[in-house]
């Protein structure tokens, strides 16, 4: 496992942990119905911003996403009061497509670059570049849902 200096943490969760977590909100809001426009949608992004922390503790691999599953599950309980289960199905949703994006796109991009992964993952500015493709997905699951949403009516006032 990498080491990360205190530097390198604070560039990650600035630009990589924010935006993905900021985006990550958004498609949970629009996935159940809520208005993504909310200042909700910020709040729990920020609070996720800083859960992503977990990252840096030494528990075993897979731990960490477990962990971020359930927090932005319950923070999205506890400022919207939707219930749990569809929180955590939304999030579910969300980090499917974030695997999926990165079966993808992971594997071609490192032989492109001629990167390994720990050199990527090392350096805060090459893992927000290669974190990209799943905020694009996060952004575009958001965006299409939302209009979706919008077209039909369902965006709930909660």
């Amino acid at each position: 496992m990498v080491q990360e200096s205190f530097p390198a943490v604070l560039y990650a969760l600035l630009l990589q942990d924010l935006p993905e977590s900021l985006l990550l909100s958004m498609a949970v809001f629009s996935l159940l119905n809520l208005n993504i426009r909310d200042r909700r949608v910020m709040f729990v992004g920020l609070l996720q911003t800083f859960t992503n922390l977990v990252r840096l503790l030494p528990i075993a691999f897979g731990m960490h996403s477990v962990i971020l599953i359930i927090s932005i599950s319950v923070y999205t309980r506890l400022f919207t009061r939707t219930r749990l289960s569809n929180a955590l199905l939304a999030t579910l949703v969300c980090f499917a497509a974030i695997v999926t994006a990165e079966l993808i796109y992971v594997k071609p991009l490192l032989s492109y670059t001629g990167l390994q992964y720990e050199e990527v993952f090392a350096n805060p500015f090459l893992r927000a570049a290669f974190a990209l493709p799943d905020m694009m997905v996060l952004l575009a699951l958001a965006l299409a849902k939302d209009y979706y949403n919008r077209k039909r009516g369902l965006v709930c006032r909660n």
